[in-house]
């Protein structure tokens, strides 16, 4: 509520996007926790309602396009290198940080270890190419485009890191080495987010990185 008021106030093109985006998003984790909507159905609207809640303001000329956020970008050897080591090195992180932590499965993993294999690791993927969506749209769409308006690529990009880790202080990994860790990731997905020139990139790497970490998870922890 805060943030659509400063937006009113300062009647800005860049804090209206932003805050018709952000405050879509945040309403629609909130209703779904209220109401006690199943995971599924509230992750299906957070996909789904602020991204439409962006097209719609953006097709009004005096708030101007919401294109940056969107744009797919280009794939080059360094971003697919760039990438892929990534993937490896965050991989190896989570396996030594595991192994050394030893955490308490949270409640979801828990749900997993009582399916078979297969199926708690086709559920670890599927959840992979869903979760991507609207962290990237927020964090290397929404953040780091309006942020750069602002105070310059460099800044936007270690900005949204930093809120992305801090976002991700209960994930897996948890705690102050698991924020590290989710900062080091968000400024390497910024880095390719600005390299490649669009958002496409990383959300391949994001759900890659999903996908290894998830399935890794489920093979420690089970």
């Amino acid at each position: 509520m805060a943030l659509i008021a400063c937006a009113l106030i300062l009647r800005s093109p860049a804090s209206i996007r932003t805050s018709a985006f952000i405050g879509t998003l945040f309403g629609c984790f909130s209703v779904g926790i209220h109401f006690g909507w199943p995971p599924a159905l509230t992750t299906a609207l957070v996909c789904v309602l602020p991204l439409g809640c962006l097209l719609i303001v953006g097709r009004r000329s005096s708030l101007g396009p919401a294109a940056p956020w969107l744009r797919r970008g280009s794939i080059t050897p360094e971003i697919f290198w760039l990438g892929l080591v990534t993937v490896v090195l965050g991989g190896v992180a989570l396996v030594v940080w595991a192994l050394i932590a030893r955490p308490v499965p949270a409640e979801y993993f828990g749900g997993l270890q009582r399916l078979p294999l297969w199926l708690a690791i086709l559920g670890t993927v599927a959840f992979a190419l869903v979760n991507p969506i609207w962290e990237e749209l927020l964090f290397r769409g929404v953040l780091l485009t309006e942020l750069a308006l602002v105070w310059g690529t460099r800044a936007a990009v270690a900005l949204q890191a930093v809120l992305f880790g801090v976002a991700h202080s209960a994930g897996f990994p948890s705690g102050i080495a698991g924020m590290i860790m989710a900062m080091c990731w968000g400024f390497v997905l910024g880095v390719i987010r600005v390299r490649s020139g669009g958002i496409l990139m990383t959300y391949v790497v994001h759900v890659t990185a999903n996908a290894v970490i998830g399935t890794l998870a489920v093979l420690i922890l089970i």
